[in-house]
């Protein structure tokens, strides 16, 4: 598996796995999936063909923790992300995206390429 993890690398991906309700039922807690990383920001004319998908992002006020959530909207440099469950309230209010205002493009890491079931 070390080998494998090294060759996804030099692409530039790596194994995330979902913690938490933010993303269902798109995202299960537990549930793996393969992220791009970006190595430079992500330019505003890839931001648009981002929008609709899964991406990570690290909040500065948050260095360090990577939140997978969904591009929604677009405007110039700053963007709107959430989470796929409408329906739940989070006690954890400094990563529940409703809470979030605009976003810098800068916060977005990196996006999701595929998704595998929970084991």
């Amino acid at each position: 598996m070390r080998i494998f993890d090294g060759v996804l690398r030099l692409f530039s991906i790596e194994r995330a796995r979902v913690k938490g309700p933010s993303m269902e039922p798109t995202l299960r807690d537990g549930q793996v999936i393969w992220v791009r990383m970006a190595t430079e920001p992500i330019s505003r004319e890839h931001l648009e063909e981002l929008r609709g998908r899964v991406v990570i992002i690290e909040r500065d006020e948050m260095p360090g923790i990577y939140l997978i959530k969904r591009l929604e909207k677009v405007h110039g440099d700053l963007i709107w992300i959430e989470g796929d469950n409408k329906e739940s309230d989070f006690g954890d209010l400094q990563h529940d995206s409703k809470k979030f205002d605009w976003l810098s493009r800068h916060t977005i890491k990196g996006f999701a390429l595929r998704t595998f079931p929970r084991n």
